[in-house]
């Protein structure tokens, strides 16, 4: 890949972050009334029709292979499925701004995930140090969210169901760019629709939603994921990393800690723990040490 990048490829960066990290805010509202599997159906099925929609309507064909759509559907369930429930689950017991820090180490997943699933984005000691720095983030992470409240089963749970959700999602980008279809539009409807196919007949026999009260908020919320947070980042996502790679992406989880301890804060009233900025320093110290460039020496006239 190379390292001239457009101002539109930070452009489109900065949008997942914003679409991915304000997620986690609206998680935290919906799952006050309505149950987390349900929210993921919920999500993705909003996401499907916008997306979808928008394939049809610019002329994009959705895959005809069946390779394609197994494809599509082992992503939708890898990147959609899976990873929003464990979300909008772990959500319920810990604060969103703790669950977006944990997406901040997605690029540290993608690294070693990239190393093997690709031939292009290959392993090296500089980022097997950036990868301690990563571990010792998670360290401080568990360490500073453990001693701040009363340990449990529920909240080892939750904290690693939210570094699941992040290896998720760096698998899912690194799936995303071995996609020979690279048309960002049919293939992320492809996925949702796949996504939707397995996600909602769950929903409805674990959770039955309709036994459900959902307040007001909570459905916005609902709608605001659907929209945003998973039909327009899917197109994004697709569209950003064929053109850029997964790595590049996953650059992404830079920002999503700031927009969710920012949606926290404002929205939410959640306090901004030392804790989480002391994580996130050497997460990010392990990015940059993992992807720093090594400087090539010019020849001597």
């Amino acid at each position: 890949m190379t390292d001239n990048r457009s101002p539109l490829h930070f452009f489109y960066l900065f949008l997942l972050a914003l679409f991915w990290g304000s997620a986690f805010m609206f998680n935290k509202v919906a799952v006050d009334s309505i149950p987390p599997l349900t929210i993921a159906a919920g999500r993705i099925f909003i996401g499907a029709l916008i997306v979808t929609g928008l394939a049809l309507k610019m002329g994009a064909k959705l895959p005809r292979g069946r390779d394609q759509w197994v494809q599509c559907l082992v992503i939708g369930i890898l990147g959609n499925v899976i990873p929003f429930f464990l979300v909008s689950w772990a959500v319920q017991h810990v604060q969103s701004a703790l669950a977006a820090i944990c997406m901040s180490l997605m690029p540290l997943f993608t690294l070693a995930l990239a190393h093997v699933m690709t031939h292009d984005e290959k392993f090296s000691v500089q980022k097997l140090i950036g990868v301690i720095f990563g571990v010792l983030g998670i360290v401080s992470l568990f360490y500073g969210t453990i001693r701040e409240v009363t340990p449990s089963l529920t909240l080892y749970l939750a904290l690693f169901g939210l570094l699941a959700t992040s290896f998720f999602y760096a698998l899912c980008g690194v799936l995303i760019k071995n996609l020979k279809n690279k048309n960002p539009l049919s293939t992320s409807a492809a996925m949702l629709i796949m996504a939707s196919v397995v996600i909602i007949p769950l929903a409805l026999m674990l959770e039955r939603p309709w036994t459900a009260t959902p307040t007001v908020d909570a459905l916005v919320a609902t709608v605001m994921l659907g929209v945003f947070s998973t039909g327009l980042a899917a197109y994004v996502l697709f569209h950003l990393t064929h053109i850029t790679g997964a790595v590049f992406v996953s650059y992404n989880t830079y920002l999503i800690p700031l927009v969710g301890m920012a949606a926290g804060y404002i929205w939410l009233d959640e306090a901004l723990k030392s804790t989480y900025f002391i994580s996130i320093c050497f997460i990010f110290t392990g990015i940059y040490l993992a992807e720093r460039r090594k400087s090539v020496p010019h020849p001597v006239s």
